[in-house]
C-alpha cells in the first residue's frame, strides 16, 4: 500500500511546490509554464514507475494480456490477424500487440509502451481541461481510476484515445471526432459509448444539464435493468452479470459530492470557456453512470470514459476560493479521497518485475 500512497501524495506536493516557485520566483509567461510542465512530470512520475515497473501478476487481467503478449499473438501473422483471427480481443489491440512483438518480447518494455500512451493521452487532457493538472492526477490514482488503467488495458488504450478526441468535441469537428471513437472501437467496443458525449456538448446551459442528465438517468436506469445482455454484448462486457454490490456506496456519494462541488462552484460562473461546459457534460454522465452502478459493476467500467473530465473540472473548481465554508469543503473533499484510497489498497500487494 506504501506505493500508491507515495504515488499519491506526489501530485500534491508537486502542486504545493509550483505554488510555492511560482509566488517567491514570480514566474509567469513560457518559464511559467515550463517550470509547471516539469514539476507535473516529477509529480506523476511514481505512478507511471509502478505502471512499467510492476510484476505481471499485479493487476486481475494483467496476467491475461501479458500472457497474449509473450505466446498468444506469436501464433498468427498480419494476415491471419486480419483473415483468421476470431477471439475475443478486438482487432485493433491484436495489430497493436503484433507491432510491439516484432520489437520486443518483454512484458516490462510492453508496459513501458503501454505507459507512454496512456499517460501521454492523461497528460494532454489535464494540461488543456483544467489549469491544476497536480489535482487532477490524484484523484486519477485516489478515486481507482488508475487501479483500472494498471489492469483493463484495452479499455485504458481505448480511453485514452477518446481522451484525445475530446479537442475534436471543442473544434467541433465531427469526421475527426468520429474517426478517433471509430480507432477506439477497434481496441474496445465499449468506446460506443463515448458518442454521446458529441451531441451532449452542444447544451451549453446549466440549467439545461441539469435537466437532461436527470432524464437521462431515469431512461438509464429503467433501460439498463431492462436491456442489460444486448447491452453489454454492444459494449464487449460479455460475461459481466447485473452485480448490485453494497461497496460501491461510499464511492458513489464521494463522485456525486465531487461533482456537486464543482457544480456549485462553476455552474454560476459567467464566461467559462467551452472546454468546461464539456467537463461539466463528463461529470455529470459520470454520476449517472455511477448511480447504474448500485446496479450493474458493468456501468463502472462505462463510466471511466467519462470520470477523467469530472476530475478536471473539480481541479477547475479547486481554483476558486468563493467563500470561508466552500474551501473547507474542498479540503474535506481532497483528504476523503485519499482516504478512500488507504481503504481501497490496505490490503493490496504491489510487487515489482523483479520480485
Amino acid at each position: 500500500m506504501i506505493y500508491y500512497c507515495i504515488a499519491a501524495i506526489a501530485p500534491l506536493l508537486g502542486w504545493a511546490g509550483y505554488e510555492w516557485m511560482k509566488g517567491n520566483y514570480k514566474l509567469a509567461g513560457k518559464k511559467e509554464a515550463k517550470i509547471k510542465w516539469i514539476i507535473l512530470l516529477l509529480s506523476i512520475l511514481p505512478m507511471f514507475l509502478m505502471f512499467v515497473l510492476r510484476h505481471k501478476s499485479v493487476g486481475s487481467d494483467t496476467p491475461g494480456y501479458v500472457l497474449g503478449f509473450e505466446k498468444g499473438i506469436l501464433k498468427y501473422s498480419f494476415y491471419e490477424l486480419l483473415t483468421k483471427y476470431d477471439g475475443d480481443n478486438e482487432i485493433g489491440y491484436m495489430l497493436y500487440v503484433k507491432l510491439i512483438s516484432l520489437v520486443t518480447d518483454n512484458y516490462t518494455v510492453f508496459f513501458l509502451i503501454n505507459a507512454i500512451i496512456i499517460f501521454g493521452a492523461m497528460l494532454h487532457f489535464s494540461i488543456v481541461y483544467t489549469k491544476n493538472p497536480f489535482l487532477f492526477f490524484y484523484l486519477f490514482i485516489t478515486m481507482g481510476t488508475y487501479s483500472f488503467i494498471s489492469t483493463g488495458l484495452r479499455q485504458s488504450l481505448a480511453i485514452a484515445i477518446c481522451l484525445l478526441a475530446v479537442d475534436f468535441v471543442r473544434d467541433k469537428k465531427l469526421i475527426s471526432f468520429l474517426f478517433m471513437v471509430c480507432l477506439a472501437y477497434f481496441f474496445h467496443k465499449s468506446a460506443l459509448i463515448f458518442l454521446l458525449i458529441y451531441p451532449l456538448s452542444l447544451i451549453k446551459k446549466y440549467n439545461w444539464i441539469g435537466f437532461i442528465y436527470i432524464f437521462l438517468a431515469v431512461i438509464f436506469i429503467v433501460g439498463f435493468s431492462a436491456f442489460h445482455t444486448a447491452f453489454i454484448q454492444l459494449l464487449g462486457y460479455d460475461g459481466y452479470d447485473i452485480e448490485e454490490t453494497g461497496n460501491a456506496y461510499l464511492v458513489v456519494l464521494w463522485i456525486v459530492l465531487l461533482a456537486g462541488y464543482s457544480f456549485y462552484i462553476l455552474g454560476g460562473a459567467k464566461k467559462e470557456k467551452l472546454e468546461q461546459i464539456i467537463m461539466a457534460h463528463f461529470a455529470a454522465l459520470t454520476v449517472v453512470f455511477w448511480l447504474l452502478r448500485l446496479i450493474s459493476r458493468t456501468a463502472e467500467r462505462i463510466s471511466f470514459y467519462f470520470i477523467c473530465g469530472l476530475y478536471a473540472y473539480f481541479s477547475h473548481a479547486g481554483l476558486y476560493n468563493k467563500d470561508k465554508l466552500s474551501t473547507l469543503i474542498k479540503w474535506l473533499l481532497i483528504l476523503g479521497s485519499f482516504v478512500l484510497l488507504v481503504y481501497r489498497y490496505t490490503n493490496v500487494e504491489y510487487l515489482f518485475f523483479w520480485q
